[in-house]
């Protein structure tokens, strides 16, 4: 059986069992040490117990942020 990787999946733009956004889906920071922060999603990181990624904020800088730390912003 061929394992998947998420994170070439999710830079693939593939659906991923759980995860509920996309590579380069510009989102908000609702909670968490970055509140308040806007940003596009650059890679998954884990997907247990709940999606992680990185998000490279407005900044320049990037950050770990778990899914239900952030929603979709439509531009």
């Amino acid at each position: 059986m061929k394992s998947i990787d998420p994170g070439q999946a999710f830079l693939n733009r593939e659906p991923i069992d759980g995860v509920l956004f996309m590579h380069n889906n510009y989102v908000e920071v609702i909670s968490g040490k970055v509140a308040g922060s806007f940003g596009s999603l650059v890679t998954v990181l884990d997907l247990e117990p709940e999606p992680m990624f990185v998000l490279e904020l407005e900044s320049g800088f990037d950050a770990q942020v778990s899914q239900s730390q952030i929603r979709l912003v439509a531009r």
